[in-house]
């Protein structure tokens, strides 16, 4: 088994998973690199809103920037625990067996194409993001013309489209780990990823 398996044959790949005994380091460097990512990412975008406050206010810059790079790291710790529990509640419902703890492995292992995704963020944030001509006088215009940048929308549809493909993997993934089928697994993947696509959008379209 290969990661890259993951990303071509989930289905393949967890079915070879199944025949070991659950194991959590491999996962838990997916998701401690995936926190990372959205830790540089945050403090990227802190930075360049900092640079435009006044400069009694931009003297906060670098406190500003760690606190959001930590948010984002726990952030994303969290995720992992709350899709996993979401996906075992449902999974539940549905006549899904096996352990959480399985759950939690297999669901890290969806999490893979989140870090091409997180890669892409940092370049376009780094490099294409601006917010010079923002008015930070009233946060909720600065909010609204943040929603409507190109760069953020582009961002925005990379992350949906990432979204996606781990939704795939992460349907395999519930076949195997809680013996289901794989109707069963996608209810359980894409109500709840449905619903986070969906919001996520509506704020971009309604901006």
């Amino acid at each position: 088994m290969t990661l890259t398996q993951v990303l071509t044959n989930p289905n393949g790949f967890f079915a070879e998973k199944m025949k070991t005994e659950v194991e959590m380091k491999t996962p838990l460097m997916i998701v401690l690199l995936i926190a990372v990512l959205g830790a540089i990412n945050a403090v990227i975008v802190t930075q360049k809103i900092m640079e435009i406050l006044p400069p009694e206010a931009a003297a906060f810059a670098s406190i500003g920037a760690i606190a959001g790079g930590i948010g984002a790291f726990i952030g994303a710790i969290i995720m992992w625990v709350i899709y996993s529990g979401v996906f075992y509640a449902i999974s539940s419902i549905l006549g899904g067996e096996g352990t959480f703890k399985r759950v939690l492995e297999v669901v890290a292992y969806g999490f893979i194409p989140s870090i091409a995704s997180g890669i892409i963020g940092i370049i376009v944030m780094a490099t294409s993001f601006s917010l010079e001509n923002f008015d930070m006088q009233n946060p909720e215009l600065m909010e609204q013309a943040m929603l409507n940048d190109p760069t953020m929308k582009m961002s925005m549809i990379v992350g949906i489209l990432f979204t996606l493909w781990s939704a795939n993997i992460w349907i395999f993934g519930l076949v195997h780990a809680r013996h289901m089928t794989v109707k069963n697994a996608a209810i359980s993947v894409l109500v709840p990823v449905g619903l986070y696509v969906l919001y996520t959008a509506s704020k971009f379209i309604g901006a």
